[in-house]
């Protein structure tokens, strides 16, 4: 069969006339009545023969064809071959004996029953009727109105009405070989089609004509592209679409009733908007209108592929979702008993997820954090929108917590330290022709340190300490705790480390005890939570990681609810 439309004369026309259209129904399904029922099941509906039998006998929802047994000469119309085993296989066949017809246009008899009769005794009966998955659109409005009709009122609307709903079915059948493998990303491949003959007919196909063999004018496209994605907008996956709409054709398939649905509405949708926008360029319609700095909620946000510039990017939808990769808070602890303690300390406030604080040792005080600025904690900038920047992900603010050494030893030494992380973070703003203000900066980055201590001299007593080291003492056979001046010579040294800001491991180290930090912190940590919620309960908070923790849980609440820069003010 060539790329061009055939010419085809009357009586030929509704949905005899897709026939003629080169690769009909290679890219969306038909499905036999059973297949109809199975497939409206997974989005929610529950079908029968006999209720197919009631709706279609009410001019509800029509079949798309009725194979029939009796070939008539005048009915055959010259389509490609099919060689599958299938319903589209077996619709091409009998539309080439002239076995075909369209429900549409001869009604229902009893003489086409859905279910197979008492007396038929052949294994391979079957009823004839053949459905387009795009009908599945149709199910919940042909429910209603039967349910209308069976309580004894009128259907709400009269035929043309469901004739203008079949006509939309037609069009997304008509259009889906040149669309749908691009919405979906998935290009099928049935029996016998030659591939690269798909591929430049869907380059070359002509979208006058299709809808023109659809019989549905291009001025509705918009119109009932709208409709869909409104009938789509509140179901409980809804609020999910802007993530939803990334993920892919495998993913999002397994969904299961009313979501799934819904994501057919926005497919189908998708199919309608494309088609016409590829009818913008010769004029035939107005342009799709243009939603950006829209504040109102039109259907059209709600497409698949959104084509305005404040759509979020998958990093923000992620973000506003809460579950972006990116930690709103980098935490920059240096030693081991830090690394034990401060994460458990953190999720007794809830913080336990990992895109809320990522907890990373330094392994010492002298770190260069530059890097780290420059590509963990530098925003990444969207479009701009008056006086600001959208961001195109979530902001991480990074917050160091160290011993007062080396470069964090003084607070002069400490705000050199911020300045020129804040300094490489501007600096790669700029690199994406944006701007962030002082205040944005200071929000993003923070330097702190445990007091003049070190950690554990700084955040437990020595009476805390004390009974901690004596147990790892004794697990290492020191032989200086069978004296009875052990803890006596052990205060002593702890004093001193006090007085003098020396790390633990001095007293420890003087005493002969093996440095077992991750050891001390396991015994300590009982200690510091009892401590910790003690002094949370007395609204008096005086350990210094107790302080660090809440700061990080203020940071975490206040990050996550920036999504803008407002550039220097």
């Amino acid at each position: 069969m060539t790329n061009a439309l055939q010419d085809i004369s009357p009586p030929f026309g509704g949905s005899l006339a897709l026939l003629t259209i080169p690769y009909i129904y290679t890219q969306d399904d038909l499905l036999t009545a059973e297949g109809f029922i199975k497939k409206a099941k997974e989005r929610g509906y529950k079908l029968t023969l006999d209720l197919l039998q009631e709706l279609h006998s009410h001019r509800l929802l029509l079949p798309l064809y009725r194979v029939s047994d009796e070939p008539v000469e005048g009915r055959r119309i010259n389509v490609e071959p099919s060689y599958g085993m299938n319903p589209r296989g077996w619709v091409l066949e009998a539309a080439a004996e002239g076995r075909l017809r369209d429900p549409a246009d001869e009604g229902y008899s009893v003489a086409w029953p859905y279910k197979r009769p008492p007396n038929e005794q052949h294994s391979r009966w079957w009823n004839g009727f053949i459905y387009s998955t795009w009908q599945l659109l149709d199910v919940k409005t042909a429910l209603s109105r039967y349910s209308f009709i069976k309580h004894g009122h009128f259907s709400p609307s009269g035929d043309a009405g469901r004739m203008r709903q079949r006509k939309v079915a037609l069009a997304l059948a008509a259009l889906a070989t040149r669309y749908l493998p691009s919405i979906l990303g998935r290009l099928s491949m049935p029996m016998g089609v030659d591939e690269s003959g798909l591929r430049r007919y869907r380059a070359v196909s002509d979208v006058h004509d299709l809808l023109q063999r659809a019989g549905l004018d291009p001025s509705h496209l918009q119109g009932k592209a709208d409709g869909l994605l409104a009938q789509a907008h509140n179901e409980p996956l809804g609020k999910w679409l802007s993530l939803m709409r990334y993920a892919s054709y495998e993913g999002w398939s397994k969904l299961q009733g009313e979501p799934l649905d819904a994501m057919w509405r926005r497919v189908a949708a998708e199919v309608l908007l494309r088609a016409h926008e590829d009818l913008v360029t010769d004029g035939t319609v107005d342009p799709l209108p243009d939603l950006t700095g829209t504040t109102w909620w039109t259907s059209q946000h709600d497409r698949l592929t959104p084509r305005y510039g404040e759509a979020k990017t998958l990093e923000r939808a992620l973000a506003e979702l809460g579950i972006s990769p990116h930690p709103k808070v980098i935490l920059l602890v240096e030693g081991e008993t830090e690394l034990y303690h401060v994460p458990r300390l953190l999720a007794e406030f809830g913080l336990t997820q990992p895109q809320q604080v990522r907890v990373q040792r330094t392994k010492g005080s002298k770190i260069n954090a530059h890097l780290i600025a420059r590509y963990g904690v530098t925003p990444r900038v969207g479009r701009r929108l008056h006086d600001r920047w959208m961001l195109d992900a979530s902001l991480t603010a990074l917050l160091i917590a160290m011993d007062a050494e080396n470069d964090f030893e003084t607070q002069v030494k400490r705000d050199k330290v911020r300045r020129q992380l804040q300094e490489a973070i501007r600096e790669e703003v700029k690199y994406q022709d944006a701007d962030i203000s002082q205040s944005e900066l200071d929000a993003l980055v923070h330097v702190r340190v445990w007091g003049e201590d070190k950690y554990e001299i700084a955040n437990f007593s020595d009476d805390e300490l004390v009974p901690a080291i004596t147990k790892i003492a004794a697990m290492q056979s020191n032989p200086r705790t069978a004296s009875p001046r052990w803890e006596q010579d052990l205060r002593a040294q702890l004093q001193e480390a006090r007085a003098k800001h020396y790390d633990i491991k001095v007293p420890l180290g003087r005493l002969r005890v093996a440095e077992e930090k991750v050891e001390l912190a396991q015994l300590l940590w009982p200690v510091l939570l009892a401590k910790c919620e003690a002094e949370y309960a007395a609204d008096r908070i005086e350990t210094p990681v107790l302080k660090l923790a809440l700061e990080v849980r203020r940071l975490v609440g206040e990050v996550g609810g920036i999504f803008a820069l407002k550039g220097q003010s």
